[in-house]
């Protein structure tokens, strides 16, 4: 007896056509706007490959430079002379020691041990 073609009941291709048609009709739109870009992109990247595409571009052509003299001996130039300077001096003479401010770095020191003395006398007194 000779096997029968009917299906065993198994429809799981069936349902996957199915599900695919649903897709491919619920999202029709955008499955062209994605085709339509596809091909765009391609159009603009020929066009972009072939425009100034050289692979080995010309190397500009520049003219040898004219050759000059061989000199011996370097051409002399004249000697460059500046005014002298008068040296600078001060507007007035230095102020008196007196006038100079007190507070130096030492001055400073011996201010910072006076206190510390002081201190210690304050607190033996206390």
């Amino acid at each position: 007896m000779a096997k029968s073609r009917k299906n065993d009941g198994s429809s799981a291709g069936f349902v996957v056509a199915l599900i695919a048609i649903a897709l491919v009709v619920t999202f029709w739109q955008w499955i062209l706007l994605g085709i339509i870009l596809w091909i765009l992109v391609r159009i603009l990247w020929k066009v972009h490959v072939s425009k100034d595409a050289e692979p080995y571009p010309e190397p500009k052509r520049q003219r040898p430079a004219k050759s000059e003299p061989v000199r011996i001996k370097p051409v002399p130039k004249g000697v460059l002379e500046f005014a002298a300077k008068p040296r600078p001096m001060p507007a007035r003479e230095l102020p008196s020691p007196d006038y100079l401010p007190r507070w130096n770095t030492t001055r400073r020191f011996y201010t910072d041990r006076e206190h510390d003395d002081w201190q210690k006398q304050f607190d033996s007194v206390a």
